[in-house]
C-alpha cells in the first residue's frame, strides 16, 4: 500500500492544517534501507533507545519496555523537507498523540506506530511558547492528531497532581542505546523502557517549575551522580536520541501515568551530552500543560497544523544531517554545549510494503 502525503494548508483559528490522502496506514510495516545517518537536534554521535546500566541484562529493559502498562507509546516516523527521522510519543485518546514540540514543528509528514499498526497523522501542532533558544523554559510539548482512531491499544492516563519530586518514575522510548560507560551507541528501533526518579524541578524564579528532572547514577560511584540519590535504580536508565516525544509513566496508587514528555538530556558534569553515567534528562511535566492539551485536542487552542505557529513550515532550527545544535546560555543554569535535543534525524528513505 503506497502512502501518497501532501501539504494542503488550510486556515483554521490562525493555525495550518497538514493533510495526508490516506489517513490510515494499517498492517504495513516500515523497511529501513541503512543504519541512521546523522542525528537531527543532537550531537553527531550514534544513539538507541535509552542508556543502561553496565552491569545489568540488556533484555530486562525490553521486557519492561514490552509491558502493556507501557503499551501506549508508540514510534513516530516523519519527514521535513530535507530528511526523514524518527521519535517517540505516548497515545493519550483514541485518535492524539502526546509528544515533544521539536519534533512536530517543522515536520512535513508524520506517521505513528503502535500496536503493529502505522497510523498516518492529519494534523500536528507545538505548543506557541515553545522556544529552542530556551529548552529548560519547559514548553517543548507537541499533539499529533490521527487519521484513525486506535482501537486495540488503552490510552495512557494523564497524571493531573503535582507530587511528581521523588517519585519512582519509568521512561519509555524508541531511541538509541548503549550503557552509562559508552553513553547511547547504536540505533536498533526497539522499545526499551528503565527506571529512575524524579530527582527534581527544573528552578524557576518564579511561577511553576514546567521541567522534571533526572539523573543516571553510577553503580558504586556516588560522584557521578548530579543531584539527588546517588544509588542507582535496579534498572537506572537515561533517555538517548530518538526517545524524543516518549513517556515518562510514574504510579501514585491508580496504575501508572503520565508525569513527562521526553525532551533533552544534560551533560551535566561532563559537558557532553551523550547519556553516559553522571547526565541528566529533561522531561517537559505533564500535569502543568494539561489545560493546554484538553484544549488542543477540542480546538480551544487552535486546530492542529504543520509548525504550531502562524507561518508553519520548517522552523529556524531545524538542521541538515551531522549538524551540531546546543542549547542553553542561561544565567546558573546548563551550559550552551551541556544540553540536546532528543529526535534522531538524516534516517534513509523508506519503503513501505503491505503486510503479508
Amino acid at each position: 500500500m503506497s502512502v501518497e502525503t501532501h501539504v494542503a494548508p488550510q486556515t483554521f483559528a490562525h493555525k495550518h492544517w497538514t493533510h495526508t490522502k490516506e489517513p490510515k496506514v494499517k498492517g504495513t510495516k516500515i523497511v529501513h534501507w541503512a543504519a541512521a545517518s546523522g542525528l537531527l537536534m543532537a550531537i553527531a554521535t550514534q544513539a538507541y533507545s535509552g542508556t543502561i546500566r553496565d552491569d545489568r541484562d540488556p533484555r530486562l529493559y525490553l521486557d519492561l519496555g514490552a509491558s502493556s502498562a507501557y503499551a501506549s507509546v508508540g514510534r513516530v516516523d516523519g519527514t521535513t523537507n530535507s530528511y526523514s527521522f524518527l521519535a517517540s510519543g505516548t497515545l493519550i485518546a483514541k485518535e492524539w498523540v502526546l509528544t515533544a514540540a521539536h519534533v512536530v514543528k517543522g515536520a512535513t509528514s508524520l506517521n505513528f506506530m503502535i500496536g503493529g499498526d502505522t497510523y498516518a497523522a492529519t494534523g500536528w501542532v507545538a505548543n506557541s511558547s515553545f522556544n529552542s533558544g530556551n529548552l529548560v523554559a519547559g514548553y517543548d510539548i507537541g499533539l499529533i492528531h490521527l487519521g484513525a482512531q486506535v482501537t486495540d491499544v488503552l490510552p495512557a492516563a494523564r497524571y493531573t497532581g503535582v507530587n511528581e519530586l521523588g517519585a519512582l518514575a519509568a521512561s519509555v522510548g524508541f531511541g538509541k542505546t548503549g550503557t552509562g560507560v559508552t553513553g547511547a551507541v547504536s540505533l536498533d528501533f526497539q522499545k526499551r523502557a528503565g527506571q529512575n526518579k524524579v530527582d527534581a524541578y527544573y528552578p524557576v524564579r518564579k511561577g511553576t517549575p514546567n521541567v522534571i528532572l533526572t539523573d543516571f547514577d553510577r553503580p558504586g560511584v556516588p560522584s557521578e551522580s548530579s543531584f539527588g540519590s546517588a544509588s542507582p535504580l535496579d534498572l537506572e536508565y537515561l533517555i538517548a536520541p530518538g526517545d524524543s516525544g516518549g513517556g515518562l509513566f510514574a504510579d501514585f496508587g491508580s496504575g501508572p501515568a503520565l508525569i513527562g514528555v521526553h525532551s533533552f538530556v544534560w551533560g551535566k558534569l561532563d559537558g557532553n551530552p551523550d547519556s553516559d553515567y553522571g547526565d541528566a534528562s529533561g522531561d517537559t511535566r505533564v500535569s502543568v500543560f494539561n489545560s493546554w492539551i484538553d484544549g488542543a485536542m477540542s480546538g480551544q487552542s487552535g486546530r492542529p497544523g504543520n509548525g504550531g505557529g502562524k507561518k508553519g513550515g520548517l522552523s529556524s532550527f531545524v538542521l541538515n544531517d551531522y549538524e551540531v545544535s546546543y542549547f542553553g546560555d542561561f544565567a546558573a543554569l546548563p551550559e550552551p554545549a551541556t544540553l540536546t535535543l532528543l529526535a534522531l534525524g538524516g534516517l534513509p528513505a523508506v519503503r513501505r510494503r503491505r503486510k503479508t
